[in-house]
């Protein structure tokens, strides 16, 4: 089983929160429209991406779910923008872009010729809690391709920089540390059973943090996941002491990894 260190503080958890944003407004989609642009922004909150982020480090805070009613459409921009979430000192922006299959930005959704969603989230600002005061900058760009003939798939990367003085059952010590994730070609299925969690049918999330804790190095460490279609997940650790791997189901992880 693998165990949580201090080298890895939940804070870092915030370098990982997933992007989440939608659209109405006048120049957007109709009814019809819009119920097939939410399932597939839904995919961006798949929860293997959550999981992702909150497994190994515990997360404090999470961006709203992908809704239409967040996200008006701004011409300036070709993209639709959010309304700004703010957390424990932290504000979340996010954006996303329809796309024809060559690539142009569109005004609204169109289950014909939309093929694919870009969405970016940036994360600013000082998080201020139990002693723990860090200022965290990151920056998320994740595309959904594959909307018109399939499969839709999921790529993107996201980099985090936490700076400031973590405190815990140990102390206080300064930190200094990055996180990124990046996110292979994660398929992501069109339909599920009733109340069933569309779990990637294939793809890999990795998340790898370096830093410093207390003017220490922190030893980079690698987490990948490869998704096979159910919960449970092969999931491979390498760092200090060399390569672990072992399976989690992430439906249960309070179970760990075993």
């Amino acid at each position: 089983m693998f165990v949580r260190s201090r080298a890895l503080p939940a804070v870092l958890a915030l370098a990982v929160m997933v992007s989440a944003c939608g659209a109405d407004s006048s120049t957007g989609p109709d009814a019809n429209q819009s119920a097939t642009l939410d399932q597939a922004l839904s995919a961006f909150s798949n929860p293997a991406v959550a999981a992702a982020g909150t497994v190994f480090f515990d997360a404090g805070a999470a961006t709203p779910a992908l809704g239409l009613n967040r996200c008006p459409y701004a011409a300036a921009s070709q993209s639709f923008v959010c309304t700004a979430f703010s957390s424990k000192g932290v504000s979340i922006n996010q954006t996303f872009t329809l796309l024809t299959a060559s690539g142009a930005p569109q005004a609204a959704f169109d289950a014909a010729t939309t093929n694919a969603i870009n969405a970016k989230t940036t994360v600013v600002g000082t998080l201020n809690e139990n002693g723990t005061t860090v200022d965290i900058d990151g920056q998320q760009n994740m595309t959904l391709s594959g909307l018109i003939a399939g499969p839709r798939t999921l790529n993107g990367t996201s980099s985090t920089k936490v700076k400031g003085v973590i405190a815990d059952i140990f102390g206080s010590s300064a930190l200094d540390a990055t996180l990124t994730t990046t996110i292979t070609n994660l398929v992501i299925p069109n339909k599920t059973a009733a109340g069933a969690k569309p779990w990637p049918s294939s793809g890999t999330i990795v998340v790898e943090s370096t830093g410093s804790v207390g003017g220490a190095a922190i030893a980079t460490i690698r987490i990948a996941m490869d998704f096979s279609g159910t919960s449970t997940v092969n999931v491979s650790r390498t760092g200090p002491g060399g390569t672990q791997t072992c399976k989690m189901d992430l439906a249960k992880p309070e179970l760990g990894c075993q």
